[in-house]
């Protein structure tokens, strides 16, 4: 029975999908034969794949399966605990960049930093039926592993990126935060500071690896180096600052300080300039994230580029290769961060 053209063109673009590329497909001869259709059907079909890009014609040679063979459209879901601030647009821009060159749609949604909100944005990208998702989780809690097995269950392939999950096996793109810090504290003691502090408004497992970084940068300078007050905990912005009051109410004080964010730094400059001293010369200052409030500061704030671009970037090539059948099952990706020095700490 002789197949309508739409059949024809569909069972040609199935051999040149399934043929490898190069291979060179039947006549036009042939093809009008085997589907008992006119040789301008073929021909019509032919140039209507030639223009989706499945197939290649040479004159006096032939049509072959072309090496710009298009790919299934993927649709991945990403998830953040927000979508404004300076690392997740980079974020997303990273993915962004993978993303437009293998025709993968990207659906993006915020948690807002709470879990059940991160849980529904889960079951959203499930009930869509998505190809996999990438998400950068809220601070652990036991809602959050139960979400990430949900995903499990339904068998959707999904990376996890800047925070890891306790107990929870599967892909992950992070940043280096315990190198990060060292580099910002190596970078105070290389640079003449003689009494070296932490600060912190979080305790979780992000600034807890920065802390480590900050230890082992102390450890490598003991000889010249003074560990001075360390603040690490979940304050208030009214607490914190008192503590930092307190800090540099007394007559040794740090003249360097690693702060975990670039919203820490914002913090310490504050009281410094309450207390009269200058950021860069008598106290050195460096922030981490890189954001955009380093270059609004009085004084440019030195701070640690996570490489949120290059994180996107990682997750959904990792992503489409689980997706594809293509990598590994579980990888584990560690991007090291960079050191952007400004006048905070002594640069020009």
């Amino acid at each position: 029975m002789p197949l309508k053209y739409q059949e024809v063109k569909e069972r040609i673009k199935k051999i040149a999908i399934e043929s490898k590329v190069g291979s060179k497909l039947a006549s036009r001869n042939f093809l009008s034969r085997k589907y008992e259709v006119a040789r301008n059907t073929v021909d019509k079909a032919i140039a209507e794949l030639e223009e989706e890009g499945y197939l290649l014609s040479v004159k006096g040679s032939g049509t072959y399966v072309s090496d710009k063979k298009p790919q299934r459209s993927l649709n991945i879901g990403v998830i953040m605990p927000s979508l404004v601030g300076d690392i997740y647009p980079k974020f997303i821009s990273g993915i962004e960049k993978v993303a437009s060159a293998y025709n993968i749609n990207i659906i993006v949604s915020s948690s807002d930093n709470f879990p059940e909100k991160q849980h529904e944005n889960v079951m959203r990208i499930i009930k869509m039926q998505a190809d996999g998702c990438i998400i950068i989780p809220t601070i652990n809690s036991e809602k959050t592993f139960e979400t990430f097995q949900v995903l499990e269950r339904k068998k959707i392939p999904f990376v996890v990126c800047n925070r890891s999950i306790d107990g929870l096996d599967a892909p992950f793109v992070g940043v280096n935060n315990h190198y990060g810090a060292y580099i910002a504290a190596r970078h105070l003691a290389e640079g003449g500071c003689r009494i070296l502090s932490y600060f912190s408004s979080h305790k979780y497992s992000t600034s807890i690896d920065r802390y480590c970084g900050f230890e082992t940068a102390l450890t490598q300078y003991q000889e010249k180096v003074k560990k001075g007050p360390v603040i690490l905990g979940n304050y208030e912005e009214a607490v914190l600052k008192e503590k930092i009051r307190a800090v540099y109410e007394k007559e040794e004080y740090p003249d360097g300080v690693v702060c975990f964010d670039d919203a820490m730094g914002a913090a310490l400059y504050g009281i410094l300039q309450e207390k009269g001293l200058l950021i860069g010369d008598d106290v050195k200052v460096t922030g981490y994230d890189d954001s955009g409030i380093c270059l609004i500061l009085p004084v440019p704030l030195t701070s640690v580029s996570p490489e949120a671009v290059e994180m996107g970037k990682e997750a959904v090539k990792i992503l489409r290769s689980i997706i594809e059948g293509t990598g590994e099952k579980d990888p584990f990706y560690l991007i090291q961060p960079r050191l952007i020095v400004r006048k905070s700490s002594g640069g020009k």
